[in-house]
Formats: structure tokens, C-alpha cells, sequence
């Protein structure tokens, strides 16, 4: 049985944390957003005020490409387990 975290279960957990998009022109003089703390998702409009809409279309198509990439990998065989993080 492979099992993958629902992509819902994702949403909330990013729901309470907060991410940092770093907005810097390209070569071409379009705007680029990255959210730091997660490298590969990358962005590129015109404006600033597009480039902040896309951004959140780029995390999303990132949370269903990392949820069809986990259930792909987990093998019947595995065990998941919530682990919960407090820093202090």
C-alpha cells in the first residue's frame, strides 16, 4: 500500500508558518520571486504586483509536485509519522 501526504494536510501546515519571497529584477528587467525557504520555487512576471499572484501559483504547482513525487517513492512496507517541530 503506498500512502502520501494529502496535499490539504500540506496547505495547513504552511498555513501556520511563514515564508519570505525576495522579489529582484531579471536580466530581461521583468520581476523574479523566490520564496527562500523553499529553493525551487521560482517565478517571473512583469510586474511586481504579478510576479506576488504567481508566486502563490508556483508554491501550489510545487505542493502537488512534491505530493505525487512522495507518493511515487513510499513503498507499502514504509511507516509515516507526524513529527512536530516547537523551536524556541
Amino acid at each position: 500500500m503506498t500512502r502520501s501526504i494529502p496535499r490539504e494536510a500540506l496547505r495547513s501546515t504552511l498555513c501556520g508558518m511563514e515564508l519570505h519571497v525576495v522579489f529582484e529584477p531579471d536580466e530581461e528587467g521583468w520581476v523574479r520571486a523566490t520564496i527562500e525557504e523553499l529553493p525551487g520555487v521560482i517565478t517571473c512576471a512583469p510586474t511586481l504586483d504579478e510576479a506576488r499572484e504567481l508566486v502563490r501559483d508556483a508554491l501550489d504547482e510545487w505542493l502537488q509536485a512534491l505530493t505525487s513525487a512522495e507518493h511515487a517513492t513510499i513503498g507499502a512496507e514504509a511507516t509515516r509519522e507526524t513529527l512536530t517541530l516547537n523551536l524556541a
